[in-house]
């Protein structure tokens, strides 16, 4: 769920920065599993894992909303 370019707490601001994340990766896994994933897009799907994990090890309310998941291995980099 996309939610609107208004402004909005710490909170709203999270869950959109994981939303925009997600979305990029699932992107980037799908140019990857195309064979079409360049050098940057290796960079940028790395560097996007790497803050989703930051954020489900530092957000105690990460997992219940949506990053209940093994983020390296939904996105293997």
């Amino acid at each position: 769920m996309r939610r609107s370019m208004i402004p909005a707490d710490a909170r709203e601001t999270l869950l959109d920065l994981i939303d925009e994340i997600t979305v990029s990766l699932e992107e980037l896994q799908d140019s990857e599993e195309a064979g079409e994933l360049n050098l940057y897009g290796e960079g940028a799907k790395s560097v996007y894992v790497e803050v989703l994990e930051f954020i489900q090890q530092r957000w105690e309310e990460s997992e219940e909303h949506g990053l209940d998941f093994d983020i390296e291995e939904k996105f293997p980099v």
